[in-house]
C-alpha cells in the first residue's frame, strides 16, 4: 500500500493539521499557526499529486495548480500582520485558485457535453449569482475605496467557481458532484465569513468557521475531483480515447 496515496493517512494527516491550527489561532501561537496551516495544502496537494499522477491530464494539473494558489494564499494571509499589502496578495492567490477550479470543472462539463440536467445547473446558477450580488451589494459599503475592486473581483471568481461546480451535475458521477459542489459552496461561506469578519463586524468563533469550513471547502473539492478521475469507469473511457 502506498501511504502517500491512501485517503485514511493523508485524511488523518489533514485533521491534525486542521486542529492544530485551530488550536493555534484560539491560543495566539503564530509557530503553531505557521506549521499547521500551511501542512494542510501541502498534504492535500501531495495526496491529490500522487493519488492522479497516473491520469496526468488537462484536468488533474488545473486542480493541482488551484490547491498550489490556495497553499500561496495561506501563506500571505497569514503574513498581513506584517504587511497590510500582503492581504491583497493573498486575495489575488485564492483569486487565481478560484479560477484554475472553474476552469477544471468546466473542461469536465466540456468534455462530456450533452443537455442533461441543464435546468438544475441553471438553477444553480441564478441562485448564487443572486447570493454573490446581494452579498457584495452589503458588503461594499464597509470597505475602503483602495479594497472595492479587488474584493469584488476575487467575490466574481468564486461565485463562477461556484457556478462552474453547478455544471457538472448530471455530467460527472454522483458521488464526485455532490462532493465538489459541497465544497465549492463551503468555499463561498468561508470566504462569506471571513470578509463579514474582516470589513463589516466580528462573527462570533469566526476564526473557527472560517477555518473549519475552508478546510472542508479543500479537501472535499480535492476528493471529489479524484472520485472523478479514478472511477473505473473514467479510466476504461480515457484508455478508449488513447487507443
Amino acid at each position: 500500500m502506498d501511504l502517500r496515496k491512501s485517503p485514511w493517512i493523508n485524511g488523518a494527516l489533514y485533521l491534525a493539521a486542521l486542529l492544530g491550527t485551530l488550536v493555534a489561532q484560539l491560543r495566539d501561537w503564530h509557530g503553531l499557526e505557521f506549521v499547521c496551516k500551511p501542512l494542510m495544502l501541502v498534504v492535500l496537494s501531495s495526496w491529490f499529486y500522487f493519488s492522479s499522477r497516473r491520469v496526468g491530464d488537462r484536468f488533474t494539473l488545473l486542480v493541482q495548480a488551484g490547491l498550489f494558489f490556495s497553499l500561496l494564499g495561506d501563506v500571505a494571509l497569514m503574513l498581513q500582520h506584517l504587511d497590510e499589502f500582503n492581504f491583497l496578495i493573498g486575495l489575488a492567490a485564492f483569486m487565481v485558485a478560484q479560477i484554475c477550479y472553474a476552469v477544471a470543472f468546466l473542461q469536465n462539463v466540456l468534455e462530456v457535453g450533452g443537455a442533461e440536467g441543464v435546468w438544475v445547473s441553471l438553477l444553480i446558477t441564478v441562485l448564487l449569482l443572486s447570493y454573490g450580488f446581494f452579498f457584495a451589494f452589503d458588503l461594499v459599503p464597509y470597505l475602503d475605496e483602495v479594497l472595492v475592486l479587488p474584493v469584488l473581483a476575487y467575490a466574481i471568481a468564486i461565485t463562477l467557481m461556484g457556478v462552474a461546480a453547478g455544471f457538472r451535475f448530471r455530467r460527472t458521477f454522483p458521488r464526485s458532484f455532490w462532493m465538489v459542489f459541497v465544497g465549492a459552496l463551503l468555499f463561498i461561506a468561508s470566504d462569506s465569513l471571513l470578509a463579514r469578519d474582516r470589513f463589516a463586524r466580528p462573527v462570533p468563533m469566526g476564526d473557527v468557521l472560517i477555518m473549519v469550513t475552508y478546510a472542508g471547502a479543500q479537501f472535499l473539492i480535492a476528493a471529489g475531483c479524484l472520485v472523478h478521475v479514478l472511477d473505473p469507469e473514467e479510466l476504461r473511457r480515457r484508455q478508449a480515447l488513447r487507443t
